[in-house]
């Protein structure tokens, strides 16, 4: 067999205490992200699907879901003020944020 040593030295101060902070801190900023641009993807008619949204913790991170019975036709572009959609749609803005959020 073919056996690989992969050798790294870190030299410095690591304090893993601050990156699991900015860690946090990005999550919770992806995740407020994601909800508030899924809201403003929904379409409206009487709001409900729009308050319909809701931000859950994991272990792994977050989740944002929609419990409203209808919420699947909207998905399916069954609107005329969300043809795309709503899932699609957020996932490529909040990607293109976090894009630019690591490039700067």
């Amino acid at each position: 067999g073919v056996s690989v040593m992969l050798k790294a030295k870190l030299t410095g101060n690591l304090d893993l205490s601050d990156l699991k902070k900015e860690i946090d801190s990005f999550i919770r900023d992806l995740s407020n992200q994601t909800i508030r641009v899924a809201k403003q993807t929904t379409p409206i008619d009487t709001g409900r699907a729009r308050r319909g949204w809701q931000k859950s913790v994991t272990r792994s991170g977050f989740e944002v879901e929609n419990s409203v019975p209808y919420i699947g036709f909207l998905e399916k572009g069954h609107s005329k003020q969300a043809p795309k959609g709503i899932l699609k749609p957020t996932g490529r803005k909040v990607t293109g944020n976090i894009q630019r959020r690591i490039t700067r």
